[in-house]
Parts: C-alpha cells; structure tokens; sequence
C-alpha cells in the first residue's frame, strides 16, 4: 500500500469519526411513523451455516422451513468454525487433514463433512442453488474471527492454516477487560492473515455467482492488542476497501453491483474501541448494509438510532436471535435451549422499525428444531411484512442480563433497577390487557417484590402458565415457577415510546435477591 493509499484512510478516520460515536439511547419518538408501504419493502434476511453439512439432502432439509416464506435473502456462512465447506483451492485442509493431528472424538462428524468433499459434493454450491429456487438472494457471512475451541489445538474444525501459524495468533492482552482479553484469535496486523482471508474471500466470489458478502465481527470481536488500536482502524478500513475493490471487480463483469455489509457490535463506540471504524467505512462509500447484533441472545435493546442518523449511504438491520436468556440449561444441546416465540420477533420488528431500521436479520434461527421450526416460520414468515398484522399481533418485549445493549448491562440488578423499555406499539387502545414478568437469580416466592410502570405502582398477578406466551419447547433452560414475580399492567399505563419501569424488593435487608430479566407481554385485541 502507497503512503498515498495510508494517508487517505487515516484523513477518513478523522474526517468521519466524531459524530455519534456514543450511543444516546432509544428515539424520543411519542408515536408511530409506519407506514403499509414501509413495512411491506422492509428486507428480510435469514442466516443458515454450513457447519455439519455432509450431503445435499441434509441441506435442503434446513432450507425447507423457509420455502414460501417473505425471507428476502439467505445470509449463508460456509465455515464450519474454522473449517470451509466447499472444494478450496485456497485452503487445502479438506484435501490434507491429516497433515496435523486432530482428535476426532470432539467432532466426529469432521470427518463426514471431509469425505462429502472429498467425493465430489460442495455444499455451498447445493445451498446457492436452493436459494434461487426459492427465488431468494444469496449472500456469503464470513467469520473475520471465529472463537469456538481455540483453546483446543486438536479440535478437527481448526484448518491447517490456523495450525500452521501459532505465530500469528493474538496473545494475552490485561487492557481488556473479560474474555476478550484473553481470546487466542487471529491478529489482524499481521498481513498473512488478512492476505488468506482476503485470497479465501475473492475465491468465492469469483466461483460462486453470489449477490454479496457480509463480513462478521461478531464472531469473534477481538482483532488487535489494545495497544496496536490506533494502527489496527486504518489496517481494517484498508482491508475492507479491499474487500470493496474485489466486489466491484467481480460485480463489474457480471454486471452488477455486489454488495458488503457487515455485522457488528451493538454500538458504533463499541465497534470503534475494538479497532473498526465502521462509520468510515460507510461514509467512503463501502458498505450496502450494517447489521446491528447483540451477538447471541436476543435484545432489541441495540444502538440502532445512531447507526441510522449516523449512516450515510448503508441500509440498517436489526438482528434478531434465536434465543430468549436462560439462567437454567447449558444452551449447547438443541434441546437445552429456550428458544425465542414469534411474539418477541415481532415486539422486536417493529421496534426496529420505528426506531429507523430499513429491515432485519434473522441469526441462528435455524438451529430450532426442525418440526418446531417449520411450524414458527410458517405463522411468523408467510405474513411477516404486514402492518396491520404487527400491529394487531401479540408481543413479548424483553430487557434482559446482557452486556450487548446500548446501556451496557442492564441485569443482574441487586434488590432494585430502574430502566427503560421502548414499546413500538400503538397504545392503549390495541391492547386488551398487559402482564409484566420479573426473573431472579434465585428462588424469590417468599420475598415481597414491587414494581411500577411509568409511575403507576402495578397489582401482584398469579399466572395460570409459566410463560407468557406458549414456549417453541420445555426443557431445563425453561424459567422456573419459584423464580418469578408477575404483575398486572393496566393498557392505560403503557404509551408508544420510552416506558420508564421501576421494580424492588422491599424485603431486601432480610433477604436480597438478584433480578436477572424483565418481560413485558402485550395480548392485543385484535377487533380494534
């Protein structure tokens, strides 16, 4: 790269930084701006992985769930970890697994996905061609950084170019706080990294007529030692026009425009203190779209106001997860897991979309199982992008344990926490009745709990059901009965916007307890 080429990216890094790098919170908005019209040209996306992939008919059985569905575009992930389900002429793992040792007993089915290619099968291949028969977009999901097992050198998925170079890989880092820190992933200053996931990259391209890629940081966001920082912006932006140059090559011969986008973290600081400048890349003009996550677990509760005024040209996605927070169940098994209901993907779409977004992403759906799955894509998705359908459906609005809001960690809160909700809907009058549900840590039946909405102190509710909304399944990560405090809402409380909710426990200098959650459920009268 000329000193020219550095020079331009580090005035960009100046030029567009300043604005809204600190989230401001939710949008002052007291009522709602959608119309049919946006609703219904709102982009959809749906996220599937190749990871496990040994023949095409597993593959079809993943795409089947979304067939005749309002799914716009299939975000498609062809690694398996670390591992490229595809016949690469870049990475030769598939070709020589055996060059380092790998214990097979921690992913027998490793080996499976080898012998497919081996035999002439190429997965990403199969899901390219189910998508256009579903007459569905297709777009590449790239890990620029991928944690799973990293502290097991002999796990199979690691391919010979991560085995290869130990050397390259980031060490130790005290100025980060949590796991982070300590994340033995790739370091992106080192220009043989960025160079095989570049040459990775422009080979799919180039063999597969896909309409995009989207680059992902979320998985796992750790790409520089804290001290490197500064360099390590202007190192990624160029990697990123990178990436842009060989799209447009690409796009140019097949006659049309390629896109990029890019999932990231939920905030455009947090983005910025790990070394991406993501308003930058927007601003020179690289970028179509940027996903807005909270990683794994679902809130809505994600910067996107800033991403949206701070935005130049990049359509905006709210990411949507697969599950709801659990304090029990480890979430590794498919049936340990406490799946999120349509209710919540709803509550969530339409907050998004009042909030700014231009559409959503669906991430890790389709780890649902199968029969589970078929039945919530075939009510939620056949009619996802009606107006009056959100509106008149029930939600589930959440505020959850998690370090990935705009906030910061809202939960766990010690005997009392203050915080806000935004409630996209029209309130009072669509809603019939409302019931606000509080999780703790640990068992609370006998501890006097109060809670307030917008000033309104709330009536004690006992439930008939668990769950506010009939569960996708029960299993061990289901909340228990003896962790949870329910209050009656009453409609006229609620308003479109900003909701302020208030809980405590007034029994806390006997017995203190930690709330984990807050769910507010809305059931709709669906005559108005």
């Amino acid at each position: 790269m000329t000193s020219k080429q550095l020079f331009s990216i580090a005035f960009l890094c100046l030029a567009f930084i300043a604005p809204s790098l600190f989230a401001a919170g939710f949008s002052t908005k007291t009522a709602s701006t959608l119309t049919p019209s946006k609703v219904a040209t709102m982009e959809c996306r749906y996220f599937t992985e190749l990871l496990g992939t040994t023949s095409a008919k597993s593959l079809a059985s993943q795409f089947d769930p979304i067939e005749n569905t309002q799914v716009d575009t299939i975000v498609c992930c062809p690694m398996g970890w670390r591992f490229y389900s595809y016949p690469s002429r870049v990475d030769l793992t598939w070709k020589e697994p055996d060059k380092h040792p790998r214990d097979l007993q921690l992913f027998p089915n490793w080996k499976k996905m080898v012998d497919n290619l081996a035999a002439g099968g190429d997965p990403l291949r199969d899901a390219l061609q189910l998508a256009r028969k579903q007459q569905k977009r297709f777009i590449v999901s790239f890990r620029m950084n991928d944690s799973h097992y990293v502290r097991q050198e002999q796990f199979p998925t690691h391919n010979n170019f991560w085995r290869d170079h130990p050397e390259y890989r980031l060490g130790n880092d005290p100025k980060f706080t949590g796991t982070l820190g300590s994340l033995p992933v790739f370091n992106y200053s080192v220009h043989q990294v960025r160079d095989f996931y570049f040459a990775v990259l422009e080979e799919i391209c180039a063999n597969y007529d896909v309409d995009g890629v989207e680059l992902d940081f979320q998985r796992a966001p750790r790409f520089f030692y804290h001290d490197d920082l500064n360099a390590g912006r202007a190192v990624m932006t160029a990697h990123v026009q990178r990436i842009r140059a060989m799209l447009d090559k690409v796009g140019q011969s097949r006659g049309r425009r390629l896109e990029l986008g890019v999932r990231v973290l939920p905030t455009i600081q947090a983005n910025y203190d790990i070394g991406l400048d993501v308003l930058t890349w927007d601003a020179a003009g690289y970028l179509d779209g940027i996903t807005v996550s909270s990683y794994y677990v679902q809130t809505a509760d994600v910067g996107i106001e800033d991403f949206v005024t701070s935005r130049k040209k990049a359509k905006i996605f709210g990411e949507l997860n697969y599950l709801h927070v659990q304090l029990a169940g480890t979430g590794h098994d498919p049936n340990d897991r406490r799946y999120v209901v349509p209710e919540t993907y709803r509550a969530a779409t339409l907050s998004f979309l009042e909030r700014g977004a231009d559409g959503v992403s669906f991430f890790n759906t389709y780890c649902v199982p199968r029969a589970e799955l078929k039945k919530l894509t075939s009510d939620l998705l056949t009619n996802f992008k009606d107006l009056d359908v959100l509106n008149r459906s029930d939600k589930l609005y959440t505020c959850y344990a998690t370090p990935s809001t705009m906030f910061g960690r809202i939960f766990p809160a010690r005997n009392e926490k203050s915080f806000e909700m935004f409630i996209a809907d029209k309130l009072p009058s669509h809603c019939k009745n409302a019931l606000l549900r509080f999780e703790t840590k640990a068992c609370c039946k006998d501890i006097r709990v109060e809670a307030w909405l917008n000033g309104t102190k709330l009536d004690a509710h006992t439930p008939d059901t668990v769950e506010l909304f009939p569960p996708i399944t029960v299993n061990k990560a289901s909340p228990q009965p003896e962790n949870l405090k329910y209050f009656s809402v009453p409609p006229s409380a609620l308003k479109f916007g900003i909701n302020t909710v208030r809980v405590k426990n007034t029994d806390s200098t006997r017995r203190p307890c930690d709330f984990t959650a807050a769910e507010l459920a809305l059931y709709m009268n669906s005559a108005n």
